[in-house]
């Protein structure tokens, strides 16, 4: 799903700083330390990534730039921010980061035109950094969209295999110019992202809109899962995984179905989107989505981040839970995204409205057993 300009009220309430308590967890479930949740920057869409020496970079977009800060106390503070990309007549949003094997991190965002229609056309855009995240080259255009907000290119994320191969997702609806469809294109590189191959469709529902994809290699040789956004499952979107097997690497048909397990099915009204997935060490899949289940309307304006936990198969979430339960009425929790720290901590990482200060926010949980 493109990101679409937000009307929402914004409601400022105190932060309710109690933490929930462990023995009253779902086994299977995220208990989230609501007391140790904290403010990090202004800004919008972020991600976290362990680098090699054991740091955290939070990967966002704020204003027209993308910019990284880091962490050396796993997420409790965060230093200032280090400029990675910014170019007059754009505005640079759905920033990603990537560990690569030969230890350069791949940075990944989406160029957006300022103004519609001009001469700036929609494009996937990656960069380099050599030296754990201090500086940043190679610039590279990976893809090239159309120059109107209807046919645009978004959201990119990236897996890295074995083999060095780096695979590149985003949702695209350039090729689709006379309707509103969008499909999953991927992306190749061989060279640490200093070039891109051509591109493939590996999701695509006719009539409908596969967004927002997020892709894990799984543990086990359990096969490459891409969670995305479906609104051709049940009414408004939810949450499917579209999946291909290690040995066939996205080279005949994919597979796809429902991420939610058959008794968490949403209703057709419910608008549960922007999926992000992530794998525990311990083998366990955790899925966020930004939800209106439970809030006062239907609308993305009013939108609280879920968590999920699925099996090693990236199949049968179940149990959600919210890192922000008290989110005002007005307020939203956007953009969501989840890292784990160890076999059993993790962080929720939002775009959060409501609470005093809106930008990004950080909440530690720990996944109950």
């Amino acid at each position: 799903m493109r990101m679409r300009v937000i009307a929402a009220a914004v409601v400022v309430a105190a932060a309710c700083l109690v933490a929930p308590r462990a023995d009253a967890a779902a086994a299977g479930s995220i208990v989230w330390n609501t007391a140790g949740r904290h403010f990090v920057t202004t800004g919008v869409y972020a991600r976290v990534e362990r680098v090699r020496n054991g740091d955290l970079l939070l990967a966002y977009s704020d204003g027209p730039a993308v910019n990284v800060r880091r962490s050396t106390d796993n997420g409790a503070t965060w230093g200032g921010a280090t400029r990675v990309a910014q170019q007059s007549g754009y505005n640079y949003t759905n920033a990603e980061l990537v560990q690569l094997a030969n230890g350069w991190l791949l940075y990944l965002w989406n160029g957006r035109p300022a103004a519609d229609g001009g001469a700036q056309r929609y494009t996937i855009m990656s960069k380099i950094s050599r030296d754990g995240g201090a500086t940043w080259s190679d610039e590279r255009t990976a893809y090239t969209g159309d120059n109107v907000f209807g046919n645009g290119v978004w959201e990119p994320a990236a897996i890295q295999l074995p083999s060095g191969e780096i695979q590149l997702f985003f949702a695209n609806e350039s090729p689709y110019r006379s309707s509103d469809e969008q499909e999953i294109t991927l992306m190749r590189s061989y060279d640490n992202g200093l070039s891109w191959g051509g591109a493939k469709a590996v999701s695509f529902r006719p009539g409908h809109r596969d967004g927002m994809p997020v892709p894990v290699r799984l543990a086990n040789n359990a096969g490459l899962a891409v969670a995305i956004e479906d609104n051709g499952l049940n009414g408004d979107f939810k949450p499917a995984v579209v999946w291909s097997s290690t040995a066939d690497n996205w080279q005949g048909p994919s597979t796809r179905w429902s991420a939610l397990r058959s008794d968490q099915q949403l209703p057709a009204a419910v608008y549960a989107g922007a999926p992000y997935l992530a794998q525990m060490p311990t083998g366990e899949t955790v899925l966020s989505v930004q939800s209106t289940q439970g809030r006062p309307q239907n609308t993305l304006s009013v939108a609280n981040m879920q968590v999920y936990v699925g099996d090693g198969n990236a199949k049968n979430f179940a149990n959600p839970t919210a890192p922000f339960p008290d989110l005002p009425a007005g307020a939203n929790a956007l953009w969501n995204s989840v890292t784990p720290l160890d076999n059993d901590n993790l962080l929720a990482v939002s775009s959060v409205t409501g609470l005093g200060r809106d930008g990004i926010w950080i909440v530690p949980g720990h996944l109950a057993r």
